[in-house]
């Protein structure tokens, strides 16, 4: 989401340059055969001082990499995204990312329009975002042109009626094959009800920033509290499945963030490969099959420890 800022407006999809150039950064590589990359949603407004090569060159394989302007934090922090900068930022780590995303207005169509054009003339390429609110005939012309489309607006609204509006973005795309993706989705019954291409959700990093671990059990997520040894002992099996001794999480003397990190990402990762599995084959044009679940963080190094954790 983003501040209007420019007179030509900010992103969205438009109708009006079909997005027709291979990404360059879709071969990312995976050892095993069902095993996905690491998967992460990054914010220009984070990482736009970031070595995005050095990065990635700390980690196992390339990451399917999800970029965004990152507006909606740099506005409660009274910082305005520069367009002409986000998109020579996109353009800069083309050979790594992997989906772009329009520098949005949030409600606002025409502005979002005008920024997806402008983006566009720019050399960007992005996908378009639609919000909840806005007219859907707005949509009805986006998916004729954009095969992926991103939806916003979600975020603090109540589950049910996000959901349906959802569920009728979908149907009313589907002669279309329009591929969707879900913005700050961390509801579970919206994540697992519809068919989305993709998610992404900063949820997974509740452990390390609050002490509260999500641990996949198999069917669920129950939560362990880092420094309580009866709530993670009570987990243990579980936690040593995804590749951490317990004790690093229950004695605070042993305990580095790095350990809630790996426990969280791949209790995610679990997550994920079920939603795979119960939704099949997501198809997007010119993109390998969702579902893609993305990891957000705004540092550098905690996306680095994912990616370690991958590795064990």
């Amino acid at each position: 989401m983003a501040t209007n800022q420019n007179a030509d407006g900010l992103h969205l999809y438009l109708a009006a340059a079909t997005v027709s150039t291979p990404h360059l950064a879709r071969d990312y590589a995976i050892t095993k055969t069902n095993e996905q990359p690491l998967k992460v949603l990054i914010s220009y407004h984070y990482f736009k001082n970031t070595d995005l090569d050095a990065m990635v060159a700390n980690m196992r394989t390339k990451p399917m990499i999800f970029a965004d302007c990152g507006a909606f934090s740099a506005h409660t922090q009274g910082v305005e995204i520069n367009i002409k900068d986000y998109a020579a930022w996109l353009k800069r780590w083309s050979h790594l990312i992997t989906v772009g995303v329009n520098l949005d207005v949030i409600r606002d169509a025409k502005a979002t329009h005008k920024n997806q054009l402008l983006m566009e003339r720019m050399g960007a390429e992005v996908i378009p975002v639609f919000h909840t609110g806005t007219d859907m005939a707005v949509l009805d012309k986006l998916c004729k042109t954009y095969p992926y489309i991103a939806l916003g607006g979600m975020v603090g609204a109540e589950a049910q009626p996000t959901m349906r509006w959802a569920a009728e973005c979908m149907n009313r795309t589907k002669e279309h094959g329009t591929a969707f993706h879900g913005f700050g989705q961390t509801k579970k019954a919206i994540i697992e009800s519809l068919p989305w291409y993709s998610v992404d959700s900063s949820s997974w990093g509740s452990g390390h920033r609050y002490g509260n671990v999500p641990v996949w059990t198999g069917r669920g997520f129950t939560t362990v509290k880092i420094g309580n040894k009866g709530s993670v002992y009570k987990q243990a099996t579980h936690i040593r499945r995804l590749g951490v001794n317990p004790a690093h999480l229950a004695d605070r003397g042993l305990y580095h963030q790095r350990f809630a990190i790996r426990v969280a990402s791949a209790s995610w990762r679990k997550w994920e490969e079920l939603l795979r599995t119960r939704h099949g084959r997501i198809p997007c044009k010119q993109r390998t099959d969702g579902l893609h679940m993305y990891l957000v963080d705004g540092a550098a190094q905690n996306l680095v420890e994912i990616a370690k954790g991958m590795a064990q």
